[in-house]
């Protein structure tokens, strides 16, 4: 009886829309492949992403940059330096970013010393000068490409390293420079960059650059690259760190630069951290990494992400995090994802294509707004969800996935999942997964979607299809089972929620 019935509601279902596979859907495959295509070609070539947005244009998406603050002219002046212990700066750096890989690190050394800018706001020349002035030697080089810096430098607190248009620092692998900024680092169309044979003494080992202690970042137009080694912040690129024992610092600002072959751009417990504007080709890790920090930004960012890594990656509980109007294309795994107690997530407005895995993905993180993306040809599901608690997905297009437009699985029994005006187009399937959640779904279209709608257990919710995609406000609601009670705890060992406010929400 049961077969016969869900046979019914698939066999009425296609016959009121048309079948999937179509030429015109083939060719708009091909163009859309060719688009996406593009877009790659031209992270590769270096366009800003302005010209990346408006190419990308075709597929839908548009996206548009509020009006930049002008940064504030800096006096500069008052320099002061001196060559001191890398023990010195690496024991304050562990108390906020632990002590793990410091054996390592001093391995990298070919001089157990670093630069130390003790006080003033001083330019790259007016750097080199100081450390002439000083007859520090063997320290820092004015060279044609740039300043090379053949030892660790690290600014101090209360002192500012301001790089100037047209200034480039490059840091010396060979003998393991690094920056590290405990006061301020600012940079206006200026670049940081690796350079040098391969480290004798760690061969693992590359330049990076960190932003820790009581430090703060403001970079606009810049260029970084051939940053970052190992696995964790603060060594795998370009780290914004804050937290620990210090005070938080004014909110950093990453706008309109540029990351290439970089380990990952690393935000961690950054509070009120705006990234705008950026692009990001061949990171080795998340090209953009949020851990833990509240009210953070991430807007208009383009990323050819890495063979091996996700996109974008909120993680370590970060909060009121905003995910808009970004470019992820041909990420080795998700797009963008989500995890480890991460919670009011807007995901709003971003072309997401190419994946390996799926567009955006959600594990054991709670109250997400997913919300008028394009999630195109990625290999798995466009949105696949497992283990939140809450989520609002709508007006989203998912569009030729290889696996469903949207999976949602292993959920817990409270909470609810909204799915509303969302169209779901030429996917392996429609929408599969379990039903152990509340599912609403309302007004969404799947035309192009039939006769590939349901799979897993929501199979037999087949007959009710037309309910499913009504054109009308009125919700159809699947009640999940009762398997299991109570909320569970975040990796952070805080409640999980069992409810969500979403923005519009009466």
């Amino acid at each position: 009886m049961r077969k016969a019935w869900v046979c019914a509601g698939f066999a009425a279902a296609a016959c009121s829309l048309p079948w999937a596979a179509t030429g015109a859907d083939y060719a708009r495959t091909l163009a859309y492949e060719k688009t996406v295509a593009a877009l790659a070609a031209m992270v590769e070539a270096g366009r800003p992403a302005t010209d990346l947005q408006s190419a990308a244009a075709p597929l839908g998406f548009s996206y548009t940059a509020a009006e930049p603050k002008p940064m504030k002219g800096l006096a500069l002046g008052g320099a002061q330096v001196s060559v001191v212990s890398i023990d010195l700066v690496l024991s304050q750096l562990a108390l906020q970013a632990g002590a793990n890989y410091h054996v390592a690190l001093r391995q990298a050394q070919a001089k157990p010393e670093v630069l130390l800018v003790e006080t003033g706001v001083t330019s790259l020349a007016q750097l080199y000068d100081a450390v002439t002035a000083a007859k520090l030697t063997g320290v820092l080089d004015k060279t044609d490409r740039g300043y090379v810096a053949h030892l660790p430098i690290a600014v101090w607190n209360g002192a500012t390293l301001s790089l100037q248009p047209g200034e480039t620092l490059l840091l010396d692998r060979s003998t393991g420079a690094f920056l590290l900024a405990a006061g301020n680092l600012f940079g206006d169309a200026a670049a940081i960059a690796g350079i040098g044979e391969a480290n004798p003494r760690l061969k693992d080992f590359n330049p990076f650059v960190v932003v820790a202690l009581s430090g703060s970042a403001r970079l606009e137009r810049m260029s970084f690259a051939d940053l970052g080694y190992g696995l964790f912040p603060p060594l795998t690129g370009v780290t914004i760190l804050e937290g620990g024992f210090y005070a938080k610092p004014k909110p950093s600002l990453i706008r309109d630069s540029r990351f290439d072959n970089v380990g990952s751009l690393a935000l961690v417990d950054a509070d009120a951290a705006v990234v705008d504007g950026n692009v990001f080709g061949a990171s080795s890790g998340p090209a953009l990494l949020l851990s833990g920090g509240t009210d953070i930004a991430a807007r208009g960012n383009v990323v050819l992400a890495g063979s091996a890594a996700h996109g974008i990656k909120v993680t370590g509980g970060a909060k009121a995090v905003e995910l808009s109007g970004n470019i992820v294309i041909d990420a080795g795994l998700n797009g963008i994802f989500a995890d480890a107690g991460a919670a009011n997530l807007r995901i709003d407005g971003n072309l997401i294509a190419g994946s390996k895995r799926s567009g955006v993905s959600v594990a054991s993180a709670d109250c997400i707004d997913v919300t008028d993306n394009l999630l195109l040809q990625n290999a798995q599901s466009g949105l696949a969800v497992r283990d939140s608690a809450g989520l609002k997905v709508s007006a989203n297009r998912l569009i030729d996935n290889g696996n469903a437009g949207i999976s949602v699985t292993h959920q817990p029994d409270y909470g609810v999942i909204e799915i509303a005006s969302n169209e779901l187009d030429g996917n392996r399937v429609g929408i599969k997964g379990s039903t152990t959640a509340r599912l609403q779904f309302a007004m969404n279209d799947f035309t192009g979607q039939a006769p590939r709608l349901l799979d897993g257990e929501l199979v037999q919710f087949t007959d009710r299809f037309f309910n499913l995609s009504a054109t009308d406000a009125t919700p159809t609601i699947i009640d999940g089972l009762q398997l299991k009670a109570g909320a569970k705890l975040t990796p952070t060992g805080a409640l999980r929620p069992t409810s969500c406010t979403f923005e519009g929400d009466a």
